[in-house]
């Protein structure tokens, strides 16, 4: 599923190896300061290549607020925050073996089973780049 909540309702977009990951984010009452600036801060920190056990990809995960606000306040339409993906490497996973198997402890399986298809690079949806979108929209969540 990638719609949660129901009065603050957040859909992610997106794939690990795509153009980039986003949120949907309806419900955010209208009149709230908010910019890049607010959301910056939390994308950093769970931004990756930050330590030794974290995916080597370099990703400067800055977010673009692409709708829902004016002049630094939001105005109660729905929320668009995008972040692009510039290092993506499909290539990476450019042989056959992965199409045919599953690999284990990841969500491909998974994937495969509920849609009859999953992304040939990477794991697509079942990426840490998905939390991205859970990220930005819990920094709005926060927003006194």
């Amino acid at each position: 599923m990638s719609t949660f909540g129901t009065y603050f309702k957040v859909t992610t977009y997106g794939e690990s190896h795509g153009k980039s990951v986003g949120v949907i984010v309806d419900g955010v009452p209208p009149g709230l300061a908010l910019d890049e600036s607010d959301i910056q801060p939390q994308l950093t920190r769970r931004r990756p290549g930050q330590s030794a056990i974290t995916t080597p990809r370099n990703e400067k995960d800055r977010v673009t607020i692409q709708s829902g606000t004016e002049f630094g306040y939001t105005l109660g339409t729905p929320l668009g925050m995008l972040v692009p993906n510039e290092d993506q490497r499909p290539k990476d996973y450019g042989n056959k073996t992965m199409d045919r198997f599953p690999r284990p402890s990841h969500a491909d399986w998974t994937y495969l089973t509920k849609y009859g298809i999953k992304a040939s690079s990477g794991g697509g949806r079942s990426s840490a780049r998905e939390t991205i979108a859970r990220v930005a929209a819990g920094a709005v969540a926060e927003k006194p």
